[in-house]
């Protein structure tokens, strides 16, 4: 009773959407769109096989579609961007020029009029869903969209190769094809679960304002086809630049809505200024999402206008190496230039000792293309691209200015810019530029092998990257003499989400994650400041409508009444239970949200890490303690109680740490001119729930000095503690593996070989992997 029914067949092709779930439920409270759960696991394997065929059949069909589309100014320009609400278009507004990644012209955009948006605010505020699931024409689309020779997944490619300049938008759609088969399984649990009456999905209209680089996988398939196909109307925003790709593939969705019988009103396109934009969401409920992924400036400018905003953002991507060779020198040059460095996992910071002319030949020999079609035709992906309009003479006095040199590519002097800066010995300032559109590195060079594998400079390494908090980290050794010791040392001292380990024969790249095998993904800002860019850290694979999603009220009610101390003692710490036990009885939900915050850790770390199923890599996922530092218990986390601090709220930040292998890392501030803090705080460490000597009184002054003097991991402030609060006296708590994401490290480390026992035997014994505590 109360379980999904079955979502109707896809049609067939070759290339099938895969089967729900390869593996049963294991535990009562096991949640698949819970990262790092057992039936999270089960999600992965026996996937649809894009394989070299389709790749090289999708390739073909590309190239033919760009020679058609030809210089697409005049066509884009006659049918411009404009907003679409409701399957009808809305016109007459200002028109305005668009332009590439590289600020050429390409066509116009139709701005809306102050009533045409206030016709879309309308829209959001009452329109109903006519229903909550629509998995199966959706799917059906979808599958049509994916099939081999489908011209949709053509005219994706040529579109993003012409608007975006991607050299290598084929991996986007295999991915999309092998990827997208998990997030559904994911995505089947979650509504699962609603229709229990465990969680209830919003069905509030989400935003999304769309990427450059990735929007085919990142923004059509999981922002849009995830939240439609469960019953989340969706919004798509009119871009600044690189805008007609993404308008492009929208308008063709809409299109294809009524054939499918797919209401109209489910897909929105908004054209307008930035201005106008900000406005239509501020005047939309606060219920509604917003998905971004790009810069973290524009991400803390979007997260202070709206609270319920998902945030991914960038970081300089490193690479460490121990020495110089060919293998490391194409490593570096391919990690640098992917994309001619549109790309997010792009390296941004290279650590190898090398002299500064050793560094620009490391660039120089990057392959070169004409343009982005050009590379496609050829199959690059990492070509400097002659057309970008990017190597102008101003751009190239700022950077020579800052201490640049620009690097003339040997294969070609008609070429994109590529800078390189050398520093012997000294790490650059952890907030550097992306210096988007251009292959740029910062080469950091110790004397030798040594040095880098010295525990001073691991250190120093390791607290830059914290810092910094790149998307991903590779580092290279010698691993035949050295195995895998510097490499295991980066993992447990830093936070990164996609990190991976690499020989001088066999190197890492920065740009190397396959999320269908494991290979987890996530672009997560500094943990400290976490709060300022996102309600909570975005992860991929998993169903995006959770993020909106909240805990249903009846639920966690009946969890809470079934709480007791004495049997909850034998499977979770002392700790633990004393914590939520401080939770007064008559508040059954917050303490029902603990139990599933306890259940979900339980699951998580009943096999950690798990191996993911790819067979290119080795790969192991899982939840993480946060860095271990060189301090005992490992880089702080300081929960600060101020004002009318309440067990409900503060209690699930705790179990995070006192329920698992991380408690040493946890300390506890409070104000103590407040009554209700220190109270709290008392109790806490009298009941033995935190240990006295990690509880302190600080005053707000005090604090603050302290947090600078320290620099924690991470700082669980009043600000944090009222929006949990919020949202229980609003749309309920949150899903316990988005809320916990928010205090604890998660990702993947991987070897860049297949079958790498070695690899697996040294990280596997990290403690760096989360474990749940021994039980009271």
């Amino acid at each position: 009773a109360g379980r999904t029914p079955p979502v109707p067949a896809a049609p067939a092709f070759s290339v099938p959407l895969a089967p729900p779930m390869v593996q049963t439920l294991v535990r009562p409270m096991s949640r698949a769109y819970h990262f790092g759960t057992s039936r999270f696991a089960a999600a992965f394997g026996q996937l649809p096989d894009a394989g070299a065929a389709y790749a090289e059949r999708l390739r073909a069909d590309a190239v033919t579609e760009i020679e058609r589309l030809g210089d697409p100014t005049s066509a884009w320009t006659a049918d411009p961007i404009v907003t679409v609400l409701r399957g009808e278009v809305l016109g007459g507004g200002r028109q305005v020029a668009t332009v590439d990644a590289f600020g050429r012209t390409n066509g116009a955009l139709v701005e809306a009029s102050p009533a045409q948006v206030d016709a879309v605010i309308d829209h959001v505020r009452t329109y109903t869903p006519p229903a909550a699931d629509i998995r199966g024409p959706v799917r059906a689309l979808e599958a049509d969209l994916l099939a081999p020779g489908s011209s949709w997944a053509a005219v994706l490619v040529a579109n993003q190769a012409v608007d975006f300049g991607k050299q290598d938008g084929v991996t986007e759609i295999v991915e999309t094809v092998e990827a997208s088969a998990v997030e559904r399984r994911l995505a089947d649990a979650l509504l699962e679960d609603e229709n229990a009456g465990v969680v209830r999905i919003s069905r509030s209209a989400a935003f999304v304002a769309c990427v450059s680089n990735f929007s085919n996988f990142l923004d059509l398939s999981r922002k849009v086809l995830r939240n439609v196909e469960l019953g989340v109307p969706v919004v798509v925003l009119s871009r600044s630049n690189t805008a007609q790709h993404c308008f492009r593939w929208t308008q063709r969705l809409c299109s294809e809505l009524g054939d499918r019988g797919i209401d109209a009103g489910m897909v929105t396109f908004l054209s307008a200024s930035l201005q106008e934009q900000r406005r239509a969401i501020a005047a939309c409920p606060d219920a509604c999402p917003l998905y971004f992924t790009g810069s973290r400036p524009v991400a803390e400018g979007i997260r202070a206008d709206k609270a319920r905003a998902f945030c991914s953002t960038g970081g300089p991507n490193t690479l460490i190496a121990t020495a110089l060779g060919d293998e490391i020198a194409s490593a570096i040059q391919i990690s640098a230039t992917i994309e001619h460095a549109g790309q997010c996992t792009a390296l941004r910071h290279a650590v190898v000792p090398c002299a500064e002319a050793e560094a620009q030949a490391v660039l120089a020999r990057a392959p070169t293309a004409t343009s982005a079609p050009h590379a496609l035709v050829r199959g690059e992906f990492s070509a400097i691209l002659g057309d970008n309009g990017k190597g102008n003479s101003g751009q190239a006095s700022q950077m020579l200015a800052a201490g640049f040199t620009q690097v003339t590519v040997a294969e070609s002097a008609d070429q994109g810019a590529v800078y390189v800066r050398h520093s012997a010995d000294r790490l650059p300032t952890p907030y550097l530029d992306e210096h988007w559109r251009h292959a740029t590195v910062d080469f950091t060079a110790p004397p030798d092998a040594a040095s880098v594998r010295s525990p001073s400079w691991i250190s120093s390494i390791s607290q830059w990257l914290i810092t910094a908090q790149p998307i991903s980290v590779a580092v290279n050794d010698d691993v035949s003499r050295e195995d895998f010791g510097l490499a295991r040392s980066v993992f447990e001292r830093t936070a990164v989400v996609v990190f991976t380990a690499g020989t001088l024969d066999t190197p890492a790249l920065t740009c190397q994650a396959r999320p269908q095998e494991g290979e987890v993904f996530g672009e997560v800002p500094p943990r400290r400041e976490l709060h300022a860019h996102t309600r909570m850290p975005v992860i991929v694979p998993s169903p995006s409508p959770a993020y909106n999603t909240s805990y249903a009220t009846p639920h966690l009610e009946h969890q809470g009444r079934m709480w007791t101390a004495g049997a909850a003692s034998g499977r979770f710490s002392r700790a633990a239970v004393v914590a939520v036990s401080l939770i007064p009885g008559e508040d059954a939900a917050a303490r029902g949200f603990c139990s599933e915050v306890l259940a979900y850790l339980e699951d998580a770390c009943a096999t950690n890490p798990k191996r993911g199923p790819g067979a290119g890599r080795t790969c192991l996922y899982g939840l993480q303690r946060t860095p271990l530092g060189d301090q005992a218990g490992g880089v702080p986390t300081i929960v600060r109680l101020e004002g009318r601090a309440q067990a409900a709220v503060v209690v699930p930040h705790l179990l995070p740490f006192l329920a698992t292998n991380a408690a040493p890392a946890l300390r506890l501030s409070f104000d103590p001119a407040s009554s209700d803090a220190a109270g709290l705080a008392a109790a806490l460490a009298t009941e033995g729930a935190i240990a006295l000597t990690h509880v302190s009184a600080d005053t707000p002054d005090a604090f603050a000095a302290r947090v600078q003097a320290e620099e924690p991991f991470n700082v669980v402030d009043g600000r944090v503690l009222d929006e949990l609060a919020d949202a229980r006296a609003g749309t309920g708590f949150p899903l316990a593996g988005q809320f916990v994401s928010t205090l604890l490290c998660f990702g993947h480390a991987k070897s860049a070989r297949a079958g790498d026992e070695a690899f697996v035997a040294e990280f596997e014994a990290s403690d760096k992997w989360l474990k749940m505590a021994p039980p009271a």
